[in-house]
């Protein structure tokens, strides 16, 4: 199985050897990292919202098919988009 998709961006070769940073070094680190995981995080769900947004004028407009878990949804009667 290609794993590419999931491991690929990360360049093992150059990764920091963590056991030779100090406490102090590897909280800042840390707080760094958390940090751009935040505005990471804060921006796919910004770009979710407006996915969401599009499918919804889509599908209202009739112009985007339903995929089969969309279908059996509002075939159960439950039609919300997610």
């Amino acid at each position: 199985m290609d794993d590419s998709g999931v491991h690929g961006s990360f360049d093992w070769e150059d990764a920091w050897d963590i056991t030779a940073l100090s406490e102090e070094d590897l909280r800042e680190t840390l707080e760094a990292l958390s940090e751009e995981e935040r505005r990471i995080s804060y921006r796919r769900r910004i770009l979710q919202g407006r996915i969401d947004l599009i499918r919804a004028e889509l599908l209202q407009r009739g112009a985007l098919a339903r995929g089969p878990e969309e279908l059996a949804r509002v075939l159960l009667g439950d039609q919300e988009i997610r």
